[in-house]
């Protein structure tokens, strides 16, 4: 019997630990920032470090990132992912945390909604639905007040649309691109608008402590970007797109472990509608991946 996983387990399976692997470099970063370090200034240093780190790795796997030049939706994603994370910061610093997240949440379901219409992926209404139960689920853990929302919101609805945008360009990359190039090419780009925003912010006291989680953090970013690439290039985007809501998961776990922030009953509540949408949404898709597999055969 074949045991290997099918491109939609894969695709799950990318997209769940490249989650928690982006939760684990944000809960470092800010453990930076609280050792005196300026955000951007954080995030251009962990860039410098990622850049480093993985064009020493490129090159010894003989990859170049002149090899993006002629890709179209590589460049595409690269951009949309500079205009995401712009105007995600500029509306972070202004709103709550909780009210981001929220609308950050929107991606799953825009993804799904965009792979159902424009790449013809099959979706049904009990994947919709698990889809809003995990949408409920993040509501639970994050509550956001309406009261604090303001014009600045557009623009982390305007950063959640170019996420989208960013999907779907990696999922038209040239599948022979590795994605180690391509997250080469988009930590340059990062790195040098944060370096950018960093000049009109200034910079705080470097320490080692504060160094030292960048570095852990570099590491975990690492494996973010790579999942994240891979995991829309294999599988139904509409499958894996919804396990993005297992990163409020990891988010009450780093909070707990790292800063103290003990989840009350209804954050717990949360976390259960989304791990249980989860598992349910992989359930389904392995009951119509053995029933496709009958009637093939």
């Amino acid at each position: 019997m074949n045991r290997r996983l099918s491109p939609n387990a894969q695709g799950v399976a990318l997209m769940t630990g490249g989650s928690l692997a982006y939760v684990i470099n944000d809960g470092l970063v800010r453990e930076a920032t609280e050792r005196g370090l300026d955000v951007y200034q954080s995030l251009f240093l962990r860039g410098c470090l990622m850049i480093v780190v993985l064009a020493v790795w490129a090159h010894r796997a003989g990859h170049r990132v002149r090899d993006l030049r002629a890709d179209a939706p590589a460049r595409l994603r690269v951009g949309a992912e500079v205009v995401s994370t712009a105007c995600f910061f500029a509306g972070i610093v202004r709103l709550e945390f909780a009210n981001v997240q929220t609308i950050l949440m929107l991606v799953p379901f825009a993804v799904t909604l965009v792979a159902s219409r424009r790449l013809g992926e099959q979706v049904s209404a009990q994947r919709y639905g698990l889809i809003a139960l995990g949408f409920i689920g993040v509501v639970a853990v994050v509550r956001p007040t309406p009261g604090d929302f303001s014009p600045w919101a557009l623009l982390v609805v305007v950063a959640a649309l170019f996420l989208v945008l960013r999907e779907l360009a990696t999922r038209r990359v040239d599948p022979t691109i590795p994605p180690l190039v391509v997250a080469l090419l988009t930590a340059i780009a990062i790195t040098s608008m944060m370096g950018l925003l960093s000049v009109f912010t200034g910079w705080g006291d470097i320490t080692g402590a504060a160094i030292a989680a960048l570095v852990v953090a570099c590491g975990f970013l690492i494996v973010g970007y790579l999942c994240a690439i891979e995991a829309v290039r294999v599988g139904d985007l509409s499958v894996s797109a919804p396990f993005r809501y297992t990163a409020v998961v990891g988010a009450v776990v780093v909070g707990y472990v790292m800063f103290d922030e003990t989840p009350d009953s209804l954050t717990w509540f949360g976390c259960v509608l989304i791990v249980s949408a989860g598992v349910a949404s992989a359930r389904a898709d392995a009951l119509a991946l053995n029933q496709a597999s009958s009637h093939s055969s």
